[in-house]
């Protein structure tokens, strides 16, 4: 486990890891059953997110430079059938992501709180 941060919104607060560079980036939650993680990208981006190797769905939180969450999906692991291997992203450029195996009921228009 690497450097975690404190993020709030609203009256909540809870810690997330930071994934900040490429490898944690790519590895993300891979292999694991709980947690969060918060994605910074060095500049705005585009990237899809899989579900390769994860065994339960995933709550992604996709956030603007302004910290405001642009975009809501529910992500669902892949299986050995190959029509399970979808790939996740909103249709415009994100600067962070928050995963989580929860629902921490943030939606849409929802501005965060957070030191990365």
């Amino acid at each position: 486990m690497g450097k975690k941060t404190k993020i709030r919104y609203q009256q909540k607060t809870f810690e997330a890891e930071v994934a900040n560079n490429f490898l944690t980036r790519a590895w993300g939650l891979s292999l694991r059953k709980k947690g969060k993680m918060l994605f910074k990208f060095p500049r705005k981006t585009k990237a899809s997110i899989d579900m390769m190797l994860l065994s339960k769905p995933l709550h992604l939180y996709f956030l603007n430079s302004q910290k405001q969450i642009i975009n809501v999906q529910k992500a669902q692991p892949w299986t050995w059938n190959p029509k399970t291997w979808k790939t996740y992203r909103p249709n415009q450029k994100y600067k962070y992501l928050l995963e989580s195996f929860e629902d921490l009921e943030i939606k849409k228009g929802h501005k965060l709180e957070f030191k990365v």
